[in-house]
């Protein structure tokens, strides 16, 4: 049987997320990154390399408990 506290069956999914986008860099087109919160750094032994922050990279049908969705984040932001 289907535990109901992790089934998403809304479509609450990644894709749909308004903190979600599409990574255009992998070969695979569901691939993309969380923006829900600010980047992580990674902790480099080595301080001659150029550090960038990551962003967590989920599939477009993966879900979690922040979801919002984009639709109503569009209408949102198209309000005077």
């Amino acid at each position: 049987m289907t535990d109901p506290r992790v089934e998403n069956s809304e479509g609450r999914a990644c894709a749909t997320c308004r903190f979600w986008r599409l990574q255009a860099i992998r070969d695979e087109s569901d691939w993309g990154q969380c923006r829900r919160m600010p980047p992580i750094l990674p902790e480099l032994a080595d301080d001659k390399l150029v550090v960038a922050g990551i962003w967590p990279s989920t599939k477009s049908e993966d879900w979690c408990g922040e979801w919002e969705s984009a639709m109503s984040s569009d209408a949102n932001n198209s309000q005077p």
